[in-house]
């Protein structure tokens, strides 16, 4: 982007913020804050310290490379061990026992500058440059059939010969060598494992070079290329080779074994639904965070496979992350792929109908049960399959009858602050930074209302399916459990000077924001102009960090926890049609993100933080984008189904197209393109509305990019009053025909 287009889009981005925005529903009064001035824009700023990491493999494969980016310097580490072997969704992790640092020389001295990016944009492919002015290296990074692929390029930029080098050394370990090292001209291309493993297991494997110098624990590609010359060779982080298998390893074709894992995923990646955005930043936010979904799933036991929660730390099978994944995949369209990773949460169920793990890692976390029932009622719901809602059912109702016997225990409790808890879940675990003080162990609010929601989507299968014997219990289930739910939040409250908010649990100031707008999506069992609902948004907005991040979202009081600002502050906002503030919050967090659009759990405010805790590459925020993304296009509301609500103003400067198509709907697949010609003063839509279901009705968002109104708008070229210029949009009757839409503004 030139100079001028920069500062005409910032000024646009900050014009469209200064305006107030308008809530969704008419009869609501719901105050909408100031969205912020930030720029709509890509740039990774507020990225936190190296190391950035990303990992590659093959989709829904266990043999994963991770790969930690540094100045100067790329890690490879991995684990032999899998998944396939441990205990089902149990916090019990493979340990990660090998790693090689990999470091590109220029006649033995470090290159000056290195940076990294995604492959061709969006793959769960490195692209890792290394330069300075006589020349360059270039690492492409790929999981592949035998191994971990990286492709070496070594370009002399300089009118005299250079000696390039790529140096692996082995991190730790006792006695892993390179084969020469003992028996010279043995073997110098390879390193293996001595110890800790089989001894002549094959660490890395190199190609290509034309020396391979050697030293104890490392291998090291070496050429010496004239002036302009180019070259390329080979690094193979294998899977499962040993020494006896090299001479098969230095005849195979690398280029073609490359290219083949790059068609992998594009073929994969091809598959979902085609959004159309003019900012190719959030773009490829997208379908990076898309193929990240697949990075992040493999084989499990018992022959399930299932989603992780991060690539170390937390490499297993928590449901919490994965059943988001799975609503994420069934709205992107790989329906197939969402049952059968959700399969195994669902199966995983007590004979009591606990739903909750007890044998798994969310043991005692009593919000399982909700996200569970969320994820297999969205699947019904975007797929239209009645007989897999029929299967569901029963799992839901069972889960509904354990919930209610626990939350007896708790109708008869007595004593001071008895009614802030009544008729609740017994004290359970919290996790996300809930705390009870300081105990890990309470009463929380968060976790009660996803098991409350669970009830009221037990009610809606029951009601979908005609089970009427079963649905007077049901709803009695629900409405009681709500019911005390509401009350206990009103008198668990804290209150401030002006406003009330929902705490983690009843009276307590110590704990994170973690889930409690909840309230309003997806669960809806708190209005959106209800004062907890908009005094806990005030509360959890009350510190915002410089980047636009909210401030103890999780367990770090002085630190953001991204996913979390996209998954419920956001989408609230999303929910009340505050549509700048929401996608300001998606700049945000994108900015907060690493060049290969990867994300630690949470982390430090400022640019560079260099604290960070959990995973550093952790699933739930892209998750949050891929969902965010889709709802800021698509989003079923209890008034209809909204397009486009949420996408950037900056989107539709003249020339601007937003678009998406056959995206899976709760009414069925609908398709959709918005063309901006502000010069001729008009913004034009064609959609193809859903045929499965009728919804209410359809409303198009058209945010102008200085939100001037509507003059007049023609829906199949006739002309339409029903339109709300304040607003910005444009209702629809509901039907199968294709809609065209013309807006008209003046000057």
């Amino acid at each position: 982007m030139d100079r001028r287009r920069f500062l005409q889009a910032s000024l646009l981005s900050a014009a469209a913020a200064a305006a107030p925005e308008s809530p969704l529903f008419a009869d609501s009064p719901t105050p909408a804050p100031q969205a912020q001035p930030r720029k709509e824009q890509v740039d990774f700023g507020y990225a936190f310290a190296p190391p950035h990491r990303m990992t590659v493999a093959r989709p829904e494969a266990s043999e994963k490379t991770l790969l930690d980016l540094e100045p100067g310097l790329l890690t490879l580490s991995w684990s032999y061990d899998d998944l396939r072997t441990e205990p089902l969704c149990a916090f019990k992790t493979p340990r990660t026992g090998w790693r090689i640092k990999v470091r590109p020389l220029l006649d033995g001295k470090p290159f000056p500058h290195s940076n990294w990016r995604r492959g061709e944009d969006f793959l769960p492919m490195l692209d890792n440059l290394y330069s300075q002015p006589q020349g360059t290296i270039q690492l492409q990074a790929i999981g592949a059939a035998t191994g971990a692929l990286v492709r070496v390029r070594v370009k002399n930029s300089d009118s005299i010969a250079h000696r390039f080098s790529v140096v692996s050394e082995v991190v730790g370990g006792w006695i892993n060598h390179n084969p020469a090292w003992i028996e010279p001209g043995v073997n110098p291309d390879a390193l293996v494992a001595g110890a800790s493993e089989r001894p002549d297991r094959v660490l890395l494997f190199g190609a290509g070079a034309d020396e391979f110098p050697v030293d104890k624990n490392s291998m090291t590609l070496e050429w010496t290329l004239k002036a302009g010359e180019t070259r390329d060779g080979w690094l193979v982080r294998t899977y499962a080779a040993y020494e006896k298998d090299l001479a098969g390893l230095r005849k195979n074709n690398w280029s073609q074994e490359f290219e083949t894992a790059k068609e992998e995923w594009k073929h994969l990646l091809g598959k979902a639904i085609s959004i159309q955005i003019p900012d190719g930043g959030v773009r490829n936010a997208f379908y990076s965070c898309l193929g990240e979904l697949f990075i992040m799933r493999e084989p499990l036991a018992e022959g399930y496979v299932g989603m992780i929660c991060g690539t170390e730390v937390y490499r297993g099978a928590a449901p919490i992350e994965p059943t988001l994944s799975a609503i994420a995949l069934d709205q992107t369209g790989y329906h197939a792929e969402a049952a059968n990773g959700l399969r195994v949460h669902l199966e995983m169920q007590e004979p009591d109908g606990n739903w909750d793990d007890p044998k798994g890692w969310n043991h005692h976390m009593w919000c399982t049960a909700g996200f569970k029932a969320r994820a297999g009622m969205e699947h019904f719901r975007l797929t239209g399959d009645r007989s897999y809602l029929a299967s569901l059912f029963p799992r839901l109702a069972a889960s509904s009858r354990w919930q209610d016997a626990q939350r007896k225990k708790s109708r008869v409790s007595k004593g001071e602050g008895a009614d802030a808890i009544y008729g609740l879940m017994p004290r359970g675990m919290g996790d996300g930074g809930l705390m009870n003080g300081t105990d890990y162990f309470g009463v929380f609010y968060t976790h009660n209302i996803m098991a409350v929601y669970a009830d009221d989507l037990t009610v809606q299968a029951a009601e979908a399916l005609g089970e009427t014997g079963e649905l007077a219990a049901l709803r009695k289930i629900h409405d009681t459990a709500v019911n005390d739910l509401r009350a206990a939040l009103r008198k668990g409250a804290i209150h401030e000077a002006d406003y009330q908010w929902i705490p983690d649990s009843a009276g307590n100031l110590t704990g994170s924001r973690w889930g409690a707008l909840y309230t309003l999506t997806p669960s809806g069992m708190l209005e959106p102009d209800d004062p907890l609902v908009m005094g806990t948004l005030k509360k959890i907005e009350h510190n915002i960090s410089p980047g636009g991040q909210p401030v103890h979202t999780g367990w770090m009081e002085d630190g953001a926890w991204v996913a979390c600002t996209l998954d419920y502050v956001a989408q609230a906002h999303l929910a009340l049609g505050h549509g700048d503030t929401a996608i300001s919050y998606l700049y945000s967090s994108l900015n907060h993100g690493t060049p290969l659009y990867t994300w630690c759990e949470e982390r430090g405010q400022e640019p560079g933080s260099k604290k960070t805790s959990g995973d550093r590459q952790h699933l739930w925020t892209p998750v949050a984008v891929v969902l965010f993304l889709r709802n800021a296009m698509v989003m079923e509301q209890p008034d209809g189904l909204h397009l486009a609500l949420g996408s950037a103003r900056s989107w539709l400067r003249q020339g601007g197209a937003v678009g998406i198509r056959q995206a899976p709907t709760h009414f069925g697949d609908v398709s959709y393109r918005i063309e901006s010609d502000l010069d001729k003063g008009v913004i034009r839509a064609e959609i193809e509305p859903p045929v499965r279901e009728q919804p209410k009705q359809i409303v198009l968002h058209l945010r102008h990019p200085l939100r001037k109104p509507m003059q007049r708008v023609t829906v199949n070229g006739k002309p339409t009053q029903d339109f709300d210029a304040e607003r910005e949009l444009v209702r629809l009757a509901p039907g199968t025909e294709t809609l065209k839409v013309e807006a008209f503004y003046q000057g």
